[in-house]
């Protein structure tokens, strides 16, 4: 047995918001209240912690198959959990992309033995993620997909687009899809605006997302597809996928965390560091606002986790490849920007994209037992390595509040900080 003792149960879910014990057995709670001590239980001591559902990240790059030098899935498992992640859905964008069933049974199996964070399959939309011939994705998704997506790669024609949503309406899994325009994104190397054109770097238009997630919403109204966007990063695009919801279009989306905390200045301030090269880039202060509303509103909370090596980043900032390390400080970044509003702070990062998944994330008697205790009282700075094998993250050095300080997956303890 397993015992998380005086914490602050938060579970948006069922609308528990209260101070009490949570018991598990097994893979399962059992009790939830005060609690007496069972004889021989392992206790984990939450006073003054936040007891909530293990967050979930929908989109979480590694290099496996291909490239397990950046990260495999046990590693990326592992960093899953220290981050207080207990699902993530792992990017098709590998090498090879996971494009065939084989491809996905291979995975599914090496993901059951993983020792941290529940490790699921996403299969890609098209083959070789080149957005010209479909998959088949029926048969990727008997082979255990849980997710479709285009790997962050933006399908340029939306005819082909359209037949990808109609075909995968009645699959009965979520598509995933990053909102941008090619033509407008292409040799961009930050946001374009006041700050790119100081320091002389080519932008990419706020335009090029929000044109993205105007495509999206239009095909998502005329397939009736599941659909959901990886990336939100502006004020405009918050604006209409809240038109979208209002509509009642089965759409959602997420924001990176590190956008809840930091903008474009970054780039300068940091005087070119290549962690800050980022697709979508860092927005300027008025959409950071926006999105830190949005985060507690409706949208879902990314680690956005794409490790690359030295290789890879130590170049010319315009020509060092996008992404940066995210899912060992995604929860301490988010609850910095929107603490202390904790039903807000989990509905983001568990509630909302377990949903996307159709799976239930709540503190409930009967419930599995899939659990983070997170710390919202220290301050802490982000070191210059963590877990990850990837050498870029943009948080480095800056105080954040709020660690996670225990992830429980299926009643098990898989990391205790």
């Amino acid at each position: 047995m397993l015992l998380l003792k005086g914490g602050r149960i938060v579970c948006p879910l069922g609308g528990r918001d209260e101070i009490g014990d949570v018991l598990i057995q097994d893979d399962q709670i059992i009790q939830i209240g005060v609690v007496d001590e069972p004889e021989g239980a392992d206790v984990i001591d939450c006073a003054g912690c936040i007891i909530a559902p293990g967050f979930v990240d929908l989109s979480v790059t590694l290099g496996d198959p291909g490239e397990v030098w950046r990260e495999g899935l046990c590693r990326g498992s592992e960093i899953a959990a220290a981050g207080g992640f207990t699902t993530v859905v792992v990017n098709p964008a590998t090498d090879p992309a996971i494009d065939q069933p084989a491809v996905v049974s291979e995975l599914v199996s090496r993901a059951s033995s993983v020792s941290g964070a529940r490790v699921l399959v996403a299969g890609a939309l098209t083959r070789g993620l080149t957005g010209e011939n479909l998959s088949e994705v029926g048969l990727l998704i008997e082979a255990g997909c849980v997710v479709l997506s285009d790997g962050g790669k933006v399908i340029t024609d939306t005819r082909i687009l359209r037949r990808v949503l109609e075909y995968c309406a009645p699959m009965g899994v979520p598509v995933l899809l990053r909102p941008g325009d090619t033509a407008l994104e292409e040799q961009g190397a930050m946001h374009e605006g006041r700050t790119s054109s100081r320091i002389g770097l080519r932008g990419i238009p706020a335009a090029a997302e929000e044109i993205g997630v105007a495509r999206a919403i239009a095909l998502v109204r005329l397939a009736g597809t599941q659909v959901h966007l990886s990336h939100v990063t502006t004020a405009q695009g918050l604006r209409m996928l809240a038109q979208a919801q209002k509509d009642g279009l089965p759409i959602t989306a997420a924001v990176p965390a590190r956008s809840l905390v930091l903008t474009d200045a970054y780039i300068e301030e940091s005087v070119y560091d290549t962690a800050g090269r980022l697709v979508p880039p860092l927005r300027p202060e008025s959409d950071r606002r926006a999105l830190c509303g949005g985060a507690a509103e409706r949208l879902c909370v990314s680690a956005d986790h794409v490790p690359w090596s030295r290789v890879e980043k130590e170049l010319e900032f315009a020509y060092a490849r996008s992404g940066a390390n995210g899912l060992e400080t995604a929860a301490s970044a988010a609850w910095t920007a929107m603490g202390p509003d904790a039903v807000g702070f989990v509905s983001a990062l568990s509630t909302r994209p377990a949903a996307v998944l159709g799976q239930p994330a709540a503190v409930e008697v009967g419930a599995v037992a899939d659990l983070v205790v997170f710390d919202p009282n220290v301050t802490w700075q982000v070191p210059a390595r963590l877990r990850s094998r990837g050498v870029s993250e943009p948080l480095t050095g800056r105080s954040l509040t709020g660690r996670v300080r225990a992830t429980v997956v299926g009643g098990c303890p898989v990391f205790e900080g």
